[in-house]
């Protein structure tokens, strides 16, 4: 439920940072990375796992602390992105 939602927020939010003549184009792009990043996420979600699993009696970040570490590193990352000015917002013509 929550990747549903988070794709539908961020085709809303892609399509009012584009104007309309470039809207398929970035629709297009936006479908290909998404399915780019979704081939390659179990390879690495299976490398940061095992490497994870090795590091067991670490003092920082031990085990399983290491997996969710990164997820909510790079969920942090990907909503830093949505504001102020990493977030061009499209301009409004009447």
């Amino acid at each position: 439920m929550f990747q549903v939602t988070t794709i539908t927020v961020c085709n809303i939010l892609m399509n009012d940072a584009v104007s309309q003549d470039l809207r398929a184009s970035a629709n297009g792009l936006s479908v290909t990375l998404m399915s780019i990043f979704k081939a390659v996420a179990p390879a690495v979600a299976g490398v940061i796992f095992s490497w994870a699993q090795r590091r067991q009696t670490a003092s920082f970040l031990p085990g399983d602390h290491l997996v969710f570490f990164m997820l909510n590193a790079a969920t942090v990352i990907g909503l830093m992105c949505t504001f102020g000015p990493h977030f061009a917002r499209g301009s409004t013509k009447h």
